[in-house]
């Protein structure tokens, strides 16, 4: 899939996206979901951009199915039909629909109480950014050989170890580490991080989007390796492909967007 192109200085910049998810080797059901929108008119994408929405359900009975699902088409509906005149705020706002879509469906059908499910949402138009995200998937930026995260993970081993009570590598493998602290569909409200960043992208930049089934065991590094594959497509491979070396805990989603020229 290629987006739009905009103007930046002599180079048009294009943004591709490849996208692959897996079972993984330990689950009886993916309950990630991944979307793309990308629209149809080159006028339309220099306006609106590319999305790109990654969801990592949670609940029994296929219910966390059920919640990245809904929250995954609602995002794109809802920023699809957004005005457009401000995409962060239409992002924010897609992401709150489906945490009202997600909670309203498990309070209507009672085996699907409690289902919940994290989202990160990215816009990418032209060098611009914009980010609406919740939970413990992430988004990265891979520029000039290095790696950046650029969410930050609602979960309760990542705020002790923001606290200073555990080490990145405890981190790791602290039994508490798939415990979220905030999702998508679980109250009737959920907090949302959500930034924009004008200017920021670069042509050669890659965003790596994923689900914690592929960043909880594979390192940084190698995620970077995969990201900078001069295929997309074999670099989604790639990823899921080392995760499922490591022992496929978990279900695993990975969405590559390049910036080309």
């Amino acid at each position: 899939m290629v987006g739009g192109a905009v103007v930046r200085g002599e180079a048009i910049m294009i943004v591709e996206v490849k996208a692959a998810t897996d079972l993984g080797l330990r689950r009886p059901q993916n309950e990630d979901s991944h979307g793309e929108w990308i629209p149809s008119t080159a006028e339309e994408r220099g306006r609106r951009g590319n999305l790109i929405v990654v969801a990592d359900g949670m609940g029994g009975s296929r219910a966390g199915e059920v919640a990245s699902r809904l929250a995954v088409d609602t995002v794109l509906r809802c920023y699809r039909e957004a005005p457009g005149e401000d995409l962060l705020e239409d992002l924010h706002h897609a992401v709150e629909d489906a945490n009202r879509v997600v909670h309203q469906e498990s309070v209507a059908h009672p085996e699907h109480s409690g289902m919940g499910t994290t989202c990160t949402a990215v816009v990418l138009r032209g060098a611009d950014a914009f980010i609406a995200h919740v939970g413990d998937s992430r988004a990265y930026l891979i520029r000039d050989g290095e790696i950046r995260q650029l969410t930050r993970d609602h979960s309760l081993v990542a705020q002790l170890v923001r606290d200073g009570q555990l080490t990145p590598a405890q981190a790791k493998v602290d039994p508490r580490r798939n415990v979220v602290t905030r999702s998508v569909g679980v109250g009737a409200h959920v907090e949302i991080d959500a930034d924009s960043v004008p200017g920021f992208l670069r042509l050669g930049d890659t965003v790596l989007v994923c689900s914690d089934g592929l960043h909880g065991v594979v390192a940084d590094e190698e995620l970077k390796a995969a990201a900078s594959r001069p295929d997309l497509g074999e670099g989604c491979r790639e990823a899921i492909q080392l995760a499922n070396d490591r022992g496929g805990p978990d279900n695993i989603t990975v969405v590559l967007a390049r910036v080309r020229a």
